[in-house]
């Protein structure tokens, strides 16, 4: 055989054992990254998609059509004046807890409910939708403001079973707490009398003080 045939399949054996250490070499680095920028996008909603899909192939996979959705959505600013409504509306959500803790937080869901249709979060494709449709619109809300879903989340685990009558209303007035959160996130935060945001102060505190610093008599 010829010196320049075998210089020339020598160099072609190179190239194709260089293709194939850059495509292990891609292939073992991209999940990793692609791993890295979910886990820092969603925090803690990342855990609980491994939680829940039992791999964590199946919640990245979960995790990225989140992100695709979300891609292909036109969100909206809220006017002035639906800013200013959603806001009232939640000041009487709150103080609809001191006498029907149930109906607020249920008040409060479809608040957030309304916010987010505002916004142009896609809703439910019928009424009979219920859970599921909700579950999705936190998925959705989930690639933006992770932290408050996964507050709402904890909160919402532990406040089902006092929907029913079986626990006490500390556990309703922690889920009526995160839907805030929930409802601070859409809002961007709730407008003070001067017209600025806050997420602390006093009206927060309304809500998060246990009843048993206040007294009997306070709802929350």
């Amino acid at each position: 055989m010829e010196t320049g045939i075998i210089v020339i399949i020598a160099l072609v054996v190179v190239v194709v054992i260089a293709g194939g250490i850059a495509i292990a070499a891609r292939s073992s680095i991209l999940p990793g990254r692609r791993t890295t920028r979910l886990k820092k996008r969603f925090g803690a909603e990342y855990d609980r998609a491994v939680e829940v899909h039992g791999n964590k192939a199946a919640a990245e996979n979960d995790l990225s059509e989140r992100l695709r959705r979300r891609d292909n959505m036109t969100l909206r600013d809220l006017s002035d004046q639906q800013r200013v409504a959603h806001t009232e509306t939640w000041a009487t959500v709150q103080q609809e807890f001191v006498d029907d803790p149930v109906r607020a937080v249920r008040d409060a869901r479809g608040l957030v409910e309304a916010i987010m249709a505002d916004r142009g979060y896609p809703g439910p494709t019928s009424a009979a939708d219920g859970d599921a449709a909700f579950e999705q619109r936190l998925s959705d809300l989930s690639v933006d403001h992770s932290a408050a879903v996964t507050e709402f989340r904890r909160a919402h685990a532990a406040g089902r079973p006092a929907e029913a009558g079986q626990s006490g209303t500390e556990h309703m007035r922690e889920e009526l707490v995160s839907y805030r959160g929930l409802v601070e996130a859409l809002l961007g935060g709730l407008p003070t009398a001067d017209g600025t945001s806050r997420t602390t102060g006093a009206e927060r505190t309304a809500v998060e003080q246990p009843r048993r610093e206040r007294g009997p008599e306070a709802g929350l």
